[in-house]
């Protein structure tokens, strides 16, 4: 893990062109919303023949259009987020300069991760049922869980220091708190 996190702050602190900064956003969005969505809806939906629930296909229908337009809105914000006020994207080869912790990011560390998770939801409900939709967020999130913990919040302390300590310690991970934010903004 070390070597994978030493590998990606070489890119730190660098100018890249708003060019390069949407060349290097798309392996992730092929990876992110291609490819492994392929696999855990495969997986999933494998393992969702096991699960007795049964819904009807309007209400399944129904979260999955919902789950892709709070994803969707979840994704663009984070993105422009870390565009505009980091000055770089989510890709670990285009980093952002700054830390960001406002807008979407004050609601939750992680919105693109959660917004990903809202997508593989919406995909395998829309793609098969609520079951499957259900597993692959599950596995999803798994997945992005151990990616964060191993490497991005290491990588992002090493960059940020006691800043992102702060933050890693005042703002939830991945589920906004929303009681959390209002008693913030009373204060």
């Amino acid at each position: 893990m070390e070597k994978i996190i030493h590998y990606f702050l070489q890119f730190t602190g660098k100018n890249y062109s708003p060019g390069y900064k949407i060349l290097s956003l798309l392996p992730g969005t092929l990876v992110f919303l291609v490819i492994s969505p392929s696999f855990l809806f495969f997986f999933s939906r494998y393992l969702s023949q096991f699960i007795p629930f049964i819904f009807p296909r309007t209400f399944e229908i129904g979260i999955a259009l919902i789950a892709i337009s709070l994803s969707l809105t979840v994704m663009t914000k984070g993105t422009l987020a870390l565009w505009i006020n980091g000055e770089g994207t989510p890709a670990p080869i285009t980093p952002t300069k700054t830390l960001v912790t406002d807008g979407i990011y004050r609601l939750c560390r992680n919105p693109i991760e959660l917004g990903t998770n809202l997508y593989f939801l919406a995909l395998g409900t829309w793609l098969d049922t609520l079951a499957t939709g259900i597993l692959c967020m599950g596995f999803g999130m798994l997945l992005g869980y151990g990616y964060i913990k191993l490497i991005e919040e290491r990588e992002l302390a090493l960059r940020f220091g006691e800043s992102y300590k702060t933050y890693l310690l005042t703002t939830p991970f991945f589920i906004p708190d929303f009681l959390q934010q209002k008693e913030k903004k009373h204060d």
